[in-house]
């Protein structure tokens, strides 16, 4: 009985540990990155904020030998403006991903993205 009050409790205390910005969509939080690649199916950023680095991965485009450090591809990609362009910086802030458009339309192209995926939107 002892041994499952602690296993409860352990429980318990684990399921309540806050991440930072997981699963916050009001954070103010403003991440710069860079835009590395738009391509009709995909689009792949580079976080710029050494805070941040965790939420991209290595990856190299297809074919290439170009390769980048922190990437990830935005998983909810027509919530972007039409003005970012390939080498464009800017700001975004993470959202949940109930809170991104669910009427997004994207070609069926497989462009081998970065298999990490960042739901944000655009900040000033």
């Amino acid at each position: 009985m002892k041994n499952l009050f602690i296993i409860l409790a352990t429980l318990l205390s684990v399921s309540c540990i806050q991440l930072p910005n997981a699963g916050n969509s009001n954070s103010t939080q403003r991440i710069k990155a860079k835009v590395i690649r738009i391509t009709c199916a995909s689009t792949v950023i580079q976080v710029l904020d050494s805070a941040h680095y965790n939420l991209g991965e290595t990856w190299t485009i297809e074919g290439t030998s170009n390769t980048y450090e922190h990437v990830a591809v935005v998983s909810n990609k027509c919530e972007l403006p039409s003005t970012l362009k390939e080498g464009d910086e800017f700001f975004f802030k993470i959202i949940n991903e109930s809170d991104a458009r669910k009427d997004c339309v994207v070609c069926m192209m497989y462009d081998f993205p970065p298999s990490k995926g960042i739901y944000l939107q655009v900040v000033n």
